[in-house]
């Protein structure tokens, strides 16, 4: 899987809250190219026939139907999660959305799955989330979003998304992937945590770590980061943001997540939608 954001990457993947913008991955788990002053063009990944190879260190599912590839008409390039029957949440950094790519596993077989074009978009000021309004609703069963006593303090998740599959992210993208990784803070909840990871306090994920090489990566932007719930199925905890900075590797040392739960209230103020 993969694509993440750089550490200090786009001015789309870089978020002004938590007291200034993370330190982010390396590079942008969408893959853009920045432009002046901060505009980015997106680089669509083009077709591309790639065995059942796994995103960095994991493995091709055809389980997840929410989670859905998202894009334009050019193509697909990031990744989301279906929350409600009408509503997407991907990430702030991939921008100019038109449409997702729902129920399939593979964005070269169309006729597998179910695509759907997007109404709104709705980004967050400050935090790199997104939300897709669609244009109609989907016979698709939303991802319940985990939260407050719900997350608790899991060791382990699970990231999913449409993403490349190599550490330098640029192969593989199109086919859906699961990985699971070590959870390091589930929410940003100390400044040693700020101090370490780059994260914003209270509203991010870090997963992975270091050399694990098991990774969400670019096209994976948006993607859900699954934890199990009480009944033993999977609850969304986060969207994949950007890896940690400071590494060797693209992908593979490492990610952050944002926090969905922490924007639900959100979401409801600026679409009438509630999670």
């Amino acid at each position: 899987m993969a694509d993440k954001q750089e550490a200090g990457g786009t001015a789309e993947g870089q978020q002004a809250g938590g007291g200034g913008a993370p330190k982010g991955f390396g590079p942008d788990r969408a893959k853009e190219v920045l432009g002046p002053q901060g505009g980015a063009k997106r680089e669509v990944f083009p077709p591309q026939t790639v065995d059942a190879q796994p995103i960095v260190g994991g493995e091709p599912t055809t389980d997840f139907p929410d989670c859905c590839a998202v894009g334009s008409d050019e193509g697909f390039y990031c990744t989301g999660t279906l929350i409600a029957p009408n509503l997407v949440v991907t990430a702030r950094h991939c921008t100019d959305v038109t449409r997702v790519f729902l129920k399939g596993s593979d964005v070269s077989k169309p006729e597998q799955g179910l695509i759907v074009e997007v109404l709104k978009e709705v980004a967050h000021p400050e935090y790199d989330i997104r939300f897709l309004v669609l244009k109609s609703a989907v016979d698709v069963k939303p991802r319940r979003v985990a939260r407050g006593s719900e997350v608790g303090n899991p060791k382990e998740a699970l990231a999913v998304g449409f993403g490349t599959i190599d550490t330098d992210g640029e192969i593989g993208y199109g086919i859906k992937r699961k990985v699971k990784v070590p959870i390091a803070s589930v929410g940003c909840s100390s400044s040693a945590d700020v101090k370490k990871f780059g994260c914003n306090q209270g509203k991010e994920v870090v997963a992975g770590h270091k050399g694990l090489l098991k990774d969400s990566c670019r096209g994976d932007s948006g993607g859900p980061l699954y934890i199990k719930n009480s009944q033993g199925s999977y609850s969304l905890l986060g969207a994949t943001s950007r890896g940690l900075g400071n590494t060797q590797n693209v992908c593979g040392d490492g990610g952050i997540y944002v926090r969905v739960d922490q924007f639900l209230d959100w979401v409801h103020e600026q679409t009438g939608i509630k999670v």
